[in-house]
C-alpha cells in the first residue's frame, strides 16, 4: 500500500465511528452519567448521588477534599442550569463552612449565579474580590482564567488565558487542565513560523482528555466556553471538537431531558467534518425531533442538508425524498449552499434538486422539471445556472442543443462578469465540441477558461476536468497530441479530489459521459504508445495510491487529521451551524490552513525520489486484469533509468515478471541491496526473490515522499516497565512505560525502540484497539495502547527505527500483513525511517548489527521510507 498526502489519507469508505453523547455510550466512571432514564453522579468510578424521587440537597460522605470540590462544581453546574437557587445556596453554605481550598468554588459559583440572574457587574466584583484576596498563585490564576471566560471577549473569542501547570494532587484538575488546553490553542496566529511545534502542543495537551478518567467530566464546561468544540474543530482537531461537544450535550441531557436542537446541528457538522456522514444524518433527524413546531423556513435547511448527505453516501433516492420535503413558498434567504457554502436561492434549490432527478429518474425527468422553471422579467447569475443544468444534461443526447445553451450563457457571463458562470460553462463547451468532432475548437475552450478565474473565485476551479478534456479531445482526433504534460497534471489534482468526485457533477457542471476511468485508459494508451516510461509509472502510481487509501476504513487522528479537515472544509462547509460562521475567517481557519499545507509537503510524494536514489528498485503496480512491472536502475542515464513491462496476470509469481526482475539482480552483481516497493505484489514478489537470490539483499521500501539515508551511531531503547528511569548500561537503554510511549522525551535523538512485548488485544482486534502489556516490580500491569501512541508521538518522540519481533502482533509480517502495514505506516508517517520486523529478539544486540540488512537474508522484513 502507499503512502500520498495526508491530506488524502482518510478521505474514504464510509465508515461508522459514533460519537454519540453518553445516554449512548458506556457510562464513564466520572460525572454525570445515565442509568436507565435517571440521571447520576460518579467519582472515580462510584455513584455519589442519583437524581430521582425530587431530589433534595445533602452534604457528601466518605469523600476527599478534592473529590468533594469535584462533587460541589458538578451539582453547582446542575443547579445553576435548572435555576434552583435553594440548592445553589446549599452548596454555598457548605463551602463557606469550610473555605480555605474551597473559598475559589464558593466564588465561582457565586459569580455565576449572579451572571445568570443578569447581575453582570456584581458577578465581575465577585470574582475581582477572590483574586484580589487570594494569597495562593494556583488558586488566583484559576480565578484570573475563569473571569477571562466569562467575561472577556473578543478577536476570534480569544481569551487573556494563563498558562497553568496542572496536578492530580490539587483540587480543581479538570478545570486547571481546561485551562492549560485553552492557553494553547489560542497560541496559534495564523501564519506563525513555528505552527506546527503549536499543533503538537495542542495534541499533547489535548491527550489526557482521551486517557485519564478523572478527566472524563469537565465541570461547567458549558459556562467555561461553550465554543471551545468548535475552536478545536476550526483548528482541525475533529475528533478533540466532538468530545467536548458531547459532553457540554450530556449535561443538556441531564438537566433538561432533552438536547438541544443547536447542539444537536453542531455536532451534526462536527461528524460531517470527521467524514462520518451515517452519525451526522442521525444528528440530523434528532434535531428535526426536537424542533417539531419550528418555523418551515429553518425545518428547509435541515431537510436541505439531509439531501446533500444522502447524495455524499450516494443514496439518490434518499437524497430526493429529503429534498421533496423542502417548503420553497417558505424560503428564507440566509440559506447556505451544502457544498458552496454561499446563499442559495429558489433557482439553486432548483438546481440542486434535478441532480438527485437525474440520479433517480434519468436526465429526462431531470431535464423536464428544469424546464418547468419560468424566467422572472430580469435575470440574474442565479436564474442562469439552470440552465447550464441544461446544457450538461442535454449534452449526450443532443450536443448541437448543449453547445447552444452554452454559447448563449458565455456571452452573457463575460458582459456581466459573472466569471465562475463563463468558467463552468467554457469548460462544458470544450466537452461539447468533442461531441461535435470540432477537436481543435475544443482544446482552444479548455486554453481559455484556465485565465477565466480571479482568486476570489479560484476555490471554483478543477483543473482535473480541464486536462481530462484535453486528453479526450486528442484520443477522439485521432491525431497524436502533446497531452503528456495534461496528463501528469490531470492526476495530481485528482489525487487531492478524488473523494469529492461526486460534487463535482453537482458543483462544477461536469458532463456526465466523460468518466475517470475512461480517461485513464486513454491516459496509459497514449502514454504507452509514446513511450513516456516516467508519466506512464507516476499515473499508475498515483492511481494505485488512490485505490489503495479508498480502502481503508480508519479516518486519521491526531495530527493527521489536520490536512483531511482541512479539505473538508473546502467542500461540506455549508452545513456549518450559524453560530460557527464566525470562525471561518478567524486565526483558528488560518492556522489550520498553515499546519496543512506544512503536513502536504511533508508528506508529498514525488518521482523525484526515485530518481535520487542510488539503489535498484522495483515495483508491481496493478492496474485492471494486468500487473505493469517498472525496474529502476540508478546506473542507467534518466531517460532509460527506468524500463517498464505489462503482464496480463494478478500473481506476482508469473514467469515474466520472475524472469525481468532476475535478470535485472543478475546484471547488477556488484549491487547487493535491491528495493521493492511496498505494496501486496510488492510483498508476493519480496518473499520469492528471498528465497531464490540468497546472496543478495532485498529490502522493502514504503513510499516517494522521500529518499533513504543510512543512521548512524544509534542508540538502542527498549521499554522495561520495571525501571523507575531510562537507564543507559553498555549502551542499552531500559526505558520505562512515559519514555516508551511518547508521553516523555527521551535525551537521545538518533534511537532504535525494540519492541518484544507481547499484546494483550483480542484476536480480532484491528490496530487501533491493540495495547501491549507489562507487569511492574510491584505485580501491577502496565499498558502502552496503540491510541495513546497515536496522540503521543511527534517529530520530539519517534524513534529513527522500530525493531519489533513476532510477538508484538503474535504473528510475523506476512501471517498478518492487514494489521502490520498499518503499524508500519504510521511509524513512518510519524518520522521513523526504518521498520524492522524478524522473529528474533532485538534486545542486547548491537544497534548498528540490527540495521544490516544482511542479517535478515533468510528471515524477516527491512522496511525502509523511501528508495
Amino acid at each position: 500500500m502507499s503512502k500520498i498526502p495526508t491530506i488524502f489519507i482518510s478521505i474514504l469508505v464510509l465508515y461508522f465511528f459514533n460519537f454519540l453523547p453518553l445516554f449512548s455510550q458506556v457510562p464513564r466512571s466520572q460525572g454525570w452519567v445515565f442509568v436507565g432514564s435517571t440521571p447520576k453522579l460518579y467519582l472515580s468510578g462510584k455513584e455519589v448521588l442519583s437524581l430521582k424521587d425530587e431530589y433534595r440537597f445533602k452534604a457528601p460522605e466518605g469523600l476527599s477534599n478534592i473529590q468533594e470540590l469535584d462533587f460541589y462544581l458538578m451539582l453547582g453546574e446542575y443547579y445553576l442550569r435548572k435555576k434552583d437557587k435553594i440548592g445553589i445556596a446549599n452548596i454555598l453554605y457548605e463551602l463557606r463552612s469550610k473555605k480555605g481550598e474551597y473559598s475559589f468554588a464558593d466564588a465561582l459559583l457565586t459569580s455565576l449565579w449572579k451572571q445568570s440572574q443578569g447581575e453582570e457587574a456584581q458577578a465581575i466584583k465577585t470574582l475581582d474580590n477572590y483574586i484580589q484576596k487570594e494569597p495562593n498563585t494556583y488558586f488566583r490564576n484559576l480565578a484570573k482564567n475563569m473571569r477571562s471566560n466569562l467575561f472577556q471577549g473578543g478577536e476570534d473569542e480569544k481569551k487573556s488565558m494563563i498558562r497553568m501547570d496542572c496536578n492530580k494532587t490539587k483540587p480543581y484538575y479538570s478545570l486547571c487542565r481546561v485551562f492549560r488546553l485553552q492557553f494553547y490553542i489560542d497560541l496559534p496566529t495564523g501564519k506563525d513560523k513555528e505552527m506546527h511545534k503549536h499543533y503538537v502542543n495542542i495534541m499533547r495537551v489535548s491527550s489526557p482528555f482521551f486517557e485519564d478518567p478523572i478527566l472524563e467530566w469537565i465541570p461547567l464546561l458549558d459556562q467555561i466556553d461553550e465554543d471551545l468544540p468548535a475552536k478545536l474543530a476550526f483548528l482541525g482537531f475533529i475528533r478533540e471538537g466532538i468530545h467536548f461537544q458531547n459532553m457540554i450535550m450530556d449535561m443538556e441531557k441531564v438537566t433538561d431531558g432533552y438536547v438541544s436542537d443547536l447542539s444537536w446541528e453542531r455536532i451534526a457538522f462536527f461528524q460531517i467534518l470527521l467524514g462520518d456522514y451515517y452519525s451526522s444524518e442521525e444528528s440530523y433527524q434528532n434535531y428535526l425531533r426536537v424542533t417539531k413546531n419550528k418555523k418551515p423556513s429553518i425545518l428547509n435547511k435541515i431537510y436541505l442538508k439531509l439531501g446533500a448527505l444522502s447524495f455524499l453516501q450516494k443514496n439518490f433516492k434518499k437524497s430526493l425524498d429529503y429534498y421533496l420535503k423542502l417548503d420553497l413558498d417558505n424560503w428564507s434567504g440566509d440559506t447556505l449552499h451544502p457544498f458552496l457554502n454561499e446563499p442559495l436561492g429558489i433557482m439553486g434549490v432548483k438546481d440542486l434538486v434535478s441532480t438527485s432527478i437525474q440520479k433517480v429518474n434519468g436526465t429526462s425527468a431531470a431535464i423536464r422539471a428544469l424546464q418547468k422553471i419560468q424566467d422572472p422579467e430580469k435575470l440574474s447569475e442565479s436564474d442562469i445556472w439552470p440552465k447550464l443544468r441544461i446544457a450538461q444534461l442535454v449534452m449526450d443526447d443532443n450536443p448541437e442543443l448543449s453547445s447552444k445553451i452554452a454559447d448563449e450563457i458565455i456571452y452573457m457571463a463575460q458582459g456581466k462578469g459573472w466569471r465562475r458562470l463563463e468558467y463552468a460553462a467554457t469548460v462544458l463547451q470544450g466537452y461539447n465540441q468533442i461531441y461535435k468532432k470540432e477537436y481543435r475548437k475544443s482544446t482552444i475552450e479548455f486554453t481559455k477558461s484556465r485565465g477565466i478565474l480571479d482568486d476570489e473565485n479560484s476555490f471554483y476551479q478543477s483543473e482535473f476536468i480541464r486536462n481530462f478534456g484535453f486528453v479526450f479531445a486528442h484520443a477522439a482526433s485521432g491525431k497524436k497530441g502533446p497531452v503528456t504534460g495534461n496528463i501528469r497534471e490531470a492526476m495530481s489534482d485528482y489525487l487531492t479530489v478524488y473523494p469529492y468526485e461526486d460534487l463535482f457533477f453537482i458543483r462544477n457542471y461536469r458532463p456526465i459521459s466523460f468518466g475517470t476511468d475512461q480517461f485513464l485508459e486513454l491516459a496509459l494508451a497514449h502514454l504507452k504508445d509514446d513511450n513516456e516510461t516516467w508519466v506512464l509509472f507516476d499515473t499508475i502510481y498515483k492511481f494505485n495510491s488512490i485505490k489503495n487509501n479508498q480502502s481503508i476504513i480508519e479516518r486519521p487522528h491526531a495530527i493527521f487529521q489536520i490536512p483531511f479537515v482541512h479539505e473538508q472544509m473546502k467542500y461540506v462547509a455549508g452545513f456549518h451551524t450559524t453560530r460557527d460562521s464566525k470562525f471561518f475567517d478567524s486565526t483558528y481557519s488560518e492556522s489550520r490552513e498553515t499546519e496543512s499545507l506544512y503536513r502536504k509537503k511533508l508528506d508529498e510524494e514525488s518521482i523525484r525520489a526515485l530518481e535520487n536514489s542510488k539503489n535498484p528498485s522495483i515495483f508491481l503496480l496493478p492496474f485492471k486484469d494486468s500487473l505493469y512491472l517498472f525496474l529502476f536502475n540508478p546506473k542507467e542515464p534518466k531517460k532509460t533509468a527506468l524500463t517498464w513491462k505489462e503482464v496480463k496476470t494478478t500473481r506476482a509469481n508469473h514467469s515474466e515478471i520472475l524472469y525481468a526482475t532476475k535478470e535485472m539482480v543478475q546484471n547488477l552483481k556488484e549491487t547487493t541491496q535491491f528495493q521493492i516497493y511496498l505494496n501486496e505484489p510488492g510483498i508476493q514478489l519480496f518473499q520469492i526473490l528471498k528465497k531464490e537470490i540468497t546472496d543478495s539483499d532485498f529490502v522493502l521500501f514504503e513510499s516517494l515522499s522521500s529518499t533513504y539515508e543510512p543512521l548512524k551511531n544509534i542508540a538502542s531503547v527498549s521499554w522495561d516497565c520495571n525501571a523507575t528511569k531510562a537507564s543507559n548500561q553498555n549502551g542499552f537503554i531500559s526505558a520505562p512505560t512515559s519514555y516508551f510511549d511518547g508521553s516523555r522525551i527521551l535525551k537521545e535523538k538518533e534511537r532504535i525502540h525494540i519492541w518484544d512485548t507481547g499484546h494483550s488485544s483480542k484476536r480480532e482486534a484491528n490496530l487501533s484497539q491493540f495495547q501491549w502489556s507489562c507487569k511492574n516490580d510491584s505485580g501491577t500491569t502496565e499498558d502502552i495502547q496503540f491510541q495513546r501512541l497515536q496522540r503521543r508521538i511527534d517529530y520530539r518522540t519517534v524513534p529513527r527505527v522500530i525493531y519489533y519481533s513476532d510477538k508484538t502482533f503474535g504473528k510475523s509480517f506476512t501471517e498478518d500483513p492487514k494489521l502490520q502495514i498499518p503499524w508500519v505506516r504510521f511509524w513512518l508517517r510519524s518520522g521513523a525511517k526504518s521498520i524492522i520486523q524478524s522473529n528474533l529478539p532485538g534486545q542486547n544486540l548491537d544497534p548498528n548489527e540490527l540495521l544490516n540488512p544482511e542479517r535478515y537474508r533468510k528471515e524477516g522484513f527491512y522496511i525502509q521510507a523511501g528508495p
